[in-house]
């Protein structure tokens, strides 16, 4: 099938006939938390058989199922999870439901410590290390609702972060008496440089936690955390680096970074299914880092696995698969090309680059950053809306018309502690120069009725 193809239904059908294997099998783990190894399930060649010869194989062409006729250039905000990971996430679900009481008692321990694994490899830090969860945005409140913040506590942030995480910051301050100081960060920006400067000038004496985005949603950004992680932890702070965006995007070294905290999504960049993400928590702080939701096995403590593996592994009924699948994922996307996720990541921060440049000098748009501070997505600074209010069915109505007039997916945006007005270009794959180019035209033409709008006000 050829690349970005739409399978037909016999091929759909396929793609979701059961071949998994249901053999038991036991796991290993750390026997007291002091150790960077997870056992794994099976071995690479087992993980191969898996998957019957005639079915669908993770050296199979990529097929991307994009609703017909879409310019898809949002892939930032939830990604899309290629057809053959749809198959193998349905051989799972297979699976578990043919014996539950075993999936969840016997084998969910080691599928998770598999998918953990291929984890750690691709972000860069021990797979012990590694908690998996839902999302980036369970991640974060996890990791907030863990300190004990006391009254006059700062937690410092940028004016570029995520509304979850301020949402949640704002119900813990409220409960806790901890206070929230923003950093701001106005767009246009000279260099990674000042987002440093506001990050470090907005902390103080009393400054107990730094949260900041790797990967700014709104504004697309690519913040420079090394330099902030390690001012930050040399004044004596602990940092959360809120990595939503950051795996598949841009190279990951976690171990490296050396943050108290890291979050991340996979369902974004990493192209698993809905509801795949992970928290890196360095070893002294694992101890107190509980689900926001108890299990009925956190009581039982073990002597060969510590609790911060088993608590988040399981936290109750619910459908894993989309964890369970990050190394079919890793390997089916670095099967595409020659380089594999390294290649990718080039390649699509060079689209995004040269897509947004073509955008840019078509409608007439200034600059947002330097090239280099962003990765596969691109802040595109619009002018601002001279009708606000309007109603509308996504957040901006010229979002509304792309999708709407122009069949183009696309998102914009207020930046929400600076007002800027964004549109948020992403580039994958299954993205070429020719969606940019439709692009320029679709907001050439609202832009020019925007201004008509404006002049009759």
């Amino acid at each position: 099938m050829a690349r970005g193809a739409r399978p037909g239904a016999e091929a759909m059908a396929a793609m979701v006939s059961s071949a998994c294997t249901s053999a038991l099998f036991s796991c290993g783990g750390d026997n007291a938390g002091d150790t960077d190894t997870v056992g794994m399930p099976m071995t690479t060649t087992q993980q191969k058989e898996v998957h019957t010869p005639s079915g669908p194989r993770a050296d199979d062409p990529i097929v991307w199922p994009i609703e017909p006729g879409l310019t898809m250039l949002n892939h930032g905000s939830y990604g899309i999870t290629p057809a053959y990971i749809q198959h193998v996430q349905s051989e799972l679900r297979a699976r578990m439901d043919a014996d539950p009481v075993r999936f969840f008692k016997v084998e969910l321990e080691g599928l998770s410590d598999r998918a953990r694994g291929a984890l750690s490899s691709f972000v860069g830090c021990p797979a012990s290390d590694l908690a998996l969860v839902p999302n980036a945005t369970f991640a974060v409140a996890t990791v907030l609702n863990s300190i004990a913040f006391e009254p006059g506590d700062e937690i410092v942030v940028t004016s570029h972060e995520y509304n979850a995480t301020l949402n949640e910051l704002g119900r813990l301050c409220a409960r806790t008496g901890a206070v929230v100081r923003t950093a701001r960060v106005p767009l246009p920006l000279s260099g990674p440089g000042v987002v440093e400067e506001a990050v470090l000038g907005a902390m103080t004496d009393w400054t107990r936690l730094v949260v900041v985005s790797h990967i700014a949603s709104a504004s697309a950004l690519v913040f420079p955390v090394e330099r902030i992680v390690q001012a930050v932890r040399a004044r004596g702070v602990d940092i959360l680096v809120d990595g939503a965006h950051a795996p598949g995007q841009i190279p990951l070294d976690i171990a490296s970074l050396a943050p108290t905290y890291y979050t991340g999504s996979c369902h974004k960049w990493l192209n698993t299914p809905k509801g795949s993400g992970f928290i890196y928590a360095e070893r002294g702080r694992q101890g107190s880092l509980k689900p926001l939701a108890l299990s009925c096995r956190v009581h039982e403590t073990r002597a060969d696995r510590k609790a911060f593996l088993c608590d988040f592994d399981y936290v109750g009924t619910g459908d894993y698969t989309a964890n369970l699948v990050i190394p079919d994922v890793i390997e089916h996307v670095a099967a595409q090309q020659p380089g594999g996720w390294d290649a990718l990541m080039a390649r699509n921060h060079e689209m995004v680059i040269a897509g947004a440049r073509l955008v840019r000098e078509r409608c007439g748009l200034e600059a947002s950053a330097p090239d280099e501070m962003f990765g596969s997505m691109y802040g595109l600074l619009l002018p601002d809306d001279p009708a606000p209010g309007r109603a509308r069915v996504y957040e901006d109505p010229i979002w509304d018309a792309m999708r709407c007039r122009h069949g183009i997916q696309v998102p914009v945006w207020s930046l929400p502690g600076e007002g800027t007005r964004i549109m948020r270009v992403s580039a994958q794959m299954y993205n070429g120069l020719r969606d940019f180019e439709k692009l320029a035209g679709a907001l050439e033409e609202e832009l020019a009725g925007e201004r008509a709008l404006g002049e009759k006000q």
